[in-house]
């Protein structure tokens, strides 16, 4: 283990030091600019049915609801769900600037909701002035259509669930249709095979079918026409499909076929993806051949290799290696072994493995330099920044002085690969507020560095959050001195998409940091010290949200600096590290699962530094 090494010079010069640096690197420093920003996308803030929860002849639905900026048209779309017919209630609008509220009315009589029934809202269907878009909203908050051009917005209204009603009318009467004889599946119940059903039979006649198969009685997302291509999904599991027949003035009704199972007489172990799900990284699929079996085909067997992007194919990957590409971020990226056997082919099965998460750019936990192991950067008494390699083993390497001058920053941290290039970058804030990306170059060295925000001296904490959005892109999380926590996405390209908020009463903790993904889901997590000195994990979802809380330790108030940085020993899961009042910096080693295995001192010498990242 190697004690902190400190490269000494003259305080004096370090400001003078720092411009001669950025003028030998080619650092441009631009001066402060406004950004060009695309219009912001309306949120529903506030939706509340101000109607009775059911109604009849005579009456007005009316929803009462808060829009985060101006739209052309309001729509609010429900389904009658005993017919199955669709209506939409329209709302005032506005071409003011800023949020506003208002009412959406209809009366029940001679309009589209005079149908008795219970109406369920499927969206919210929001115009942009000036032909700028529209954004539809599920039932569920998220966002179910956007205009190209237009960036979603980073919040979201929460779940829409408490604006349903009840329409009963003497006037329109539901009658019943009752199914006569259920459809039926034809078809071959082999992989890649085409399966059909009718439609049944029906007291009268329908005038219009919906279908939807099911695998082991849930539905197959996208499966909803009346023919259906068997998945590798289906194979040894149970098909079946139900069609729901409509008809004006009946209810909807559904029938299901006779179960089928689709078997394919080829087997084979289950294929393995080895590799870390990050831009630049190589996967490699495992796959025995050896454990292939044809059954009652016989004949020859041959076995291809393919590698799929979001379960298209990806051209050219064939074999049982793939570099992980820049098209693949933000993807899930799979390896098929496709079997088949007999002469002339008679039987073909795929097996894919599915990686868990998407593809990332490089995190913060991965190497500032040419190596994929973790780094340490530490900033002395003389403002200069140095870079502490490590070797995948739990060893440090020879460290370096990679900059000087450092001290005009009060904030700094490594960002991960922030612009896209495949290198770590590291974004610094000084003391005006003003926020910059000093772009890697992939050797330990810099790139120019651009000014990438400003006004951030209104957060308390800024940290490398990984991809807590779940994009691929790495992002950052800010807290403000209430407590607020804000997500800035990151864009992938050195920028930031819209901001929201993730989090309050977060000025609890006297620290926080993310140590990657530590609970071994495959998204990275957020770590904070209370003020009782303990520790607490709280879980990344991998879609901008959080998992569970709880402490993973106690007594940590003994210890002047905590962070994560990476897989120090080398055993593929992430640790923590921490520097105690002697200056020592202690290892804590991860399980994998959110806790610890182990903990050992692994340097001397660390209080002096006024920044470690």
């Amino acid at each position: 283990m190697r004690s902190a090494f400190v490269h000494s010079v003259r305080t004096g010069f370090h400001i003078l030091l720092a411009i001669l640096l950025c003028s030998a690197l080619a650092i441009a420093v631009p001066p402060p600019r406004a950004t060009a920003a695309g219009p912001n996308v309306p949120l529903p803030t506030v939706v509340t049915r101000t109607s009775p929860a059911t109604v009849g002849p005579g009456s007005v639905i009316s929803l009462s609801f808060t829009l985060s900026g101006p739209a052309k048209e309001v729509g609010f779309t429900y389904v009658n769900e005993d017919t199955l017919e669709q209506a939409t209630l329209y709302g005032p609008t506005s071409q003011l600037s800023g949020p506003y509220s208002a009412q959406a009315k209809v009366p029940v009589d001679g309009s589209a909701f005079q149908r008795t029934g219970r109406y369920k809202l499927l969206s919210v269907n929001i115009m942009l002035p000036l032909g700028q878009g529209v954004v539809r909203y599920g039932r569920d908050g998220n966002i179910i259509f956007l205009s190209q051009g237009l960036e979603a917005p980073t919040q979201r209204p929460g779940a829409l669930d408490g604006v349903d009603f009840a329409v009963n009318n003497p006037n329109f009467p539901l009658v019943d249709n009752p199914n006569i004889k259920p459809p039926t599946i034809t078809g071959v119940a082999r992989y890649d095979q085409v399966l059909t059903t009718d439609n049944g039979s029906w007291t009268q006649p329908p005038t219009g079918f919906a279908y939807q198969w099911l695998r082991n009685g849930q539905p197959i997302p996208g499966a909803t026409l009346n023919n259906y291509r068997i998945a590798e999904a289906d194979l040894d599991q149970t098909l079946s499909v139900r069609v729901t027949a409509t008809r004006a003035g009946y209810r909807a009704v559904s029938a299901s076929s006779l179960p089928l199972t689709p078997t394919s007489p080829i087997t084979a172990t289950a294929p393995t993806l080895q590799g870390r799900l990050i831009v630049g990284e190589k996967l490699t699929g495992v796959f025995n051949e050896g454990s292939v079996s044809s059954g009652t085909v016989g004949g020859p067997v041959t076995v291809r290799y393919e590698w799929v992007r979001n379960g298209t194919v990806i051209s050219g990957a064939t074999t049982k290696t793939y570099t992980l590409q820049a098209a693949d971020r933000g993807a899930v990226v799979g390896f098929r072994a496709v079997v088949q056997a007999g002469n002339p082919v008679t039987a073909t099965r795929p097996f894919t493995v599915f990686g868990r998460t998407v593809v990332r750019n490089k995190p913060h936990t991965t190497g500032f330099d040419a190596g994929a192991s973790m780094d340490l950067f530490a900033r002395n008494a003389a403002a200069n920044l140095l870079l502490y390699p490590t070797d995948g083993a739990g060893h440090w390497q020879a460290p370096r002085t990679i900059g000087f001058g450092w001290d005009v920053f009060d904030l700094v941290f490594n960002g991960g690969d922030f612009d896209g290039d495949g290198f770590n970058d590291v974004i610094a804030r000084d003391h005006d507020g003003s926020l910059f990306l000093y772009p890697g170059n992939g050797t330990g060295g810099w790139l120019p560095r651009k000014q990438i925000g400003w006004g951030w001296d209104v957060f308390d904490s800024i940290i490398a959050a990984g991809d807590f959005s779940g994009d691929g892109n790495n992002d950052v999380l800010a807290r403000t001195p209430l407590g607020a926590l804000v997500l800035y996405p990151g864009n992938g390209t050195g920028g930031f998409k819209s901001p929201g908020a993730v989090g309050q009463g977060w000025d609890a903790l006297s620290q926080v940091f993310s140590p990657g993904d530590f609970d071994g889901d495959g998204n990275p997590d957020v770590v904070g010290r209370d003020s009782a000195g303990n520790l607490r994990l709280y879980g990344g979802n991998g879609n901008g949200g959080w998992t569970t809380a709880r402490s993973i330790g106690t007594g940590w108030n003994v210890m002047s600096r905590i962070g994560g940085a990476g897989d120090f020993n080398g055993d593929g899961f992430n640790d923590v590290w921490a520097i105690d009042a002697a200056g020592q910096l202690n290892m804590y080693y991860g399980s994998g699962i959110g806790g610890w295995k182990g903990a050992g001192v692994v340097g001397w010498g660390w209080g002096g530094f006024t920044a470690v990242f």
